[in-house]
């Protein structure tokens, strides 16, 4: 089992895309909340159209020199803007493209007279269709692509997508979102299902987040639902094609994942109590085991069909691994997202450890060191390396921020490492941390390791000067 885990782990690696995100909703407004959004969202699948009425609170320091701004697909058309609920006057600027954000413009809002101090609010209403651009496809060199699909075979509107206002980047946020669909249509968003109800043709549902990072929606009207308990871990597959013994087999990984990780660090916030993976009807898309979100995962179930046809044993073992690790670790934000994707893909290397052998363990940790040998001298190091999935930055963030991890664990062994694995989660769960978090967190628990701390945190390049490579 062990190639064939680890080839669907490179092929992750060699797929991967920006998963980053934004919004949400405050149940109690204060100036330092973050920033909230509720959102209202009318869908037409067949003609393609997006009808979106936003309210959005925004903390004090969103605000700039009298403005707001934000980021909006940029086939939308606003039809109403109002600031504390005066009409606000508003202009465009070509936005910043990139893959994440492939048909992106900026709005500045010109805020009103005497706008009080502390929270604003924006109400906002426009509409429109998507840009039409090719769905990303992650095995060619292509120009400008779009995860987001609105037609009368699916939708998915992604985390990282300008879909919605977008005000921050990486940032945990709060959300409520109200989806009407026409009847028949299943749709899965980040968060928790508040209730559902039936207008007339159209199915309504409304959903809640209290801790994410964006809003996400995938929809489609052939979905099948396989709901399963296993082990005392509610899990629910949203998919229209996938064999039935492969989904057996991922249930039972899912849930042994879920148990090892709780048992290791504590139990965690998972809207609804169930874990919810979803393959979406995309042919190619954001990567193989995706993206997560607070009990989410969202794969492309068109490269899981790929991968399955070239290898009848090809498994999703540490890929889903990685994705469920990031229930518990998300706290890292902007550059300090590293600690998230270091924590998911050391711990999801534990899970093939715990669970399968450590053989494979070892496996993947040679894999590691092989992606990090390769790096240049220039290099980011962990302390700067960019919010971004750039094949360089993507190395340093999973794999070098892992083989640090590893080598902690190495010296200070397992119960140590653990236990401070676990006090650094509860420490910090719920927070916005970065990188001068975990090293103060790290040399302030273990002082005697502060040197080799500081020396994988800073160094650029591959392995750190004198760290050896086994």
């Amino acid at each position: 089992m062990a190639k064939e885990m680890l080839a669907g782990r490179i092929n992750l690696f060699a797929v991967a895309v920006f998963a980053l995100g934004l919004p949400g909703f405050l149940a109690a407004q204060t100036d330092s909340g973050p920033l909230s959004y509720d959102l209202r969202v009318r869908i037409e699948p067949t003609p393609g159209t997006i009808e979106v009425q936003a309210t959005v609170e925004i903390p004090p320091n969103d605000l700039r020199a009298g403005q707001l701004k934000f980021g909006l697909h940029e086939t939308f058309t606003i039809g109403k803007l109002r600031v504390n609920g005066k009409d606000a006057g508003f202009s465009f600027e070509p936005g910043e493209l990139s893959p994440m954000t492939p048909a992106f413009r900026s709005v500045v809002v010109k805020l009103p007279p005497n706008v009080p101090r502390g929270r604003t609010r924006m109400d906002i209403e426009y509409q429109g269709r998507l840009k039409e651009l090719p769905e990303f496809d992650p095995s060619s060199d292509q120009g400008p692509a779009m995860d987001d699909q609105v037609n009368s075979r699916m939708i998915e509107l992604a985390c990282y997508s300008s879909w919605y206002p977008q005000f921050v980047l990486g940032e945990l946020v709060e959300v409520r979102m109200e989806l009407s669909l026409p009847v028949g249509w299943i749709a899965i968003c980040s968060g928790k299902k508040l209730d559902e109800r039936t207008a007339a043709s159209r199915v309504v549902t409304r959903w809640f987040s209290a801790k994410d990072l964006d809003a996400l929606i995938a929809a489609s009207p052939n979905y099948r639902k396989k709901a399963v308990r296993e082990s005392g871990v509610d899990v629910e597959v949203y998919h229209t094609r996938m064999p039935e013994e492969f989904l057996e087999r991922e249930v039972r990984q899912v849930a042994d994942v879920v148990k090892l990780f709780t048992g290791r660090l504590g139990e965690t916030d998972i809207p609804g109590g169930t874990i919810r993976h979803v393959y979406s009807p995309k042919r190619k898309g954001q990567g193989m085991a995706g993206i997560a979100r607070p009990g989410l995962i969202v794969t492309s179930e068109g490269l899981t069909m790929e991968s399955l046809a070239q290898d009848p044993h090809f498994s999703l073992f540490q890929p889903m691994a990685h994705e469920i690790a990031h229930f518990w670790w998300n706290a890292g934000v902007g550059q300090g997202d590293w600690i998230n994707e270091a924590f998911a893909e050391y711990f999801s290397a534990v899970a093939v450890e715990m669970i399968s052998s450590e053989a494979e363990f070892r496996a993947v940790i040679e894999d590691c060191r092989n992606q990090v040998r390769q790096l240049p001298a220039e290099a980011p190091s962990l302390a700067t390396v960019p919010f971004m999935n750039d094949e360089v930055s993507y190395v340093v963030r999973h794999f070098k921020g892992a083989l640090m991890l590893d080598h902690l664990r190495k010296g200070l062994g397992d119960e140590k490492f653990f236990r401070a694995c676990r006090d650094f989660f509860q420490t910090y769960r719920g927070k916005a941390i970065g990188t001068t978090d975990f090293r103060g967190f790290w040399t302030a628990k273990f002082p005697d390791q502060k040197a080799v701390i500081d020396l994988w945190l800073d160094s650029s390049g591959g392995f750190p000067p004198g760290v050896k490579e086994k």
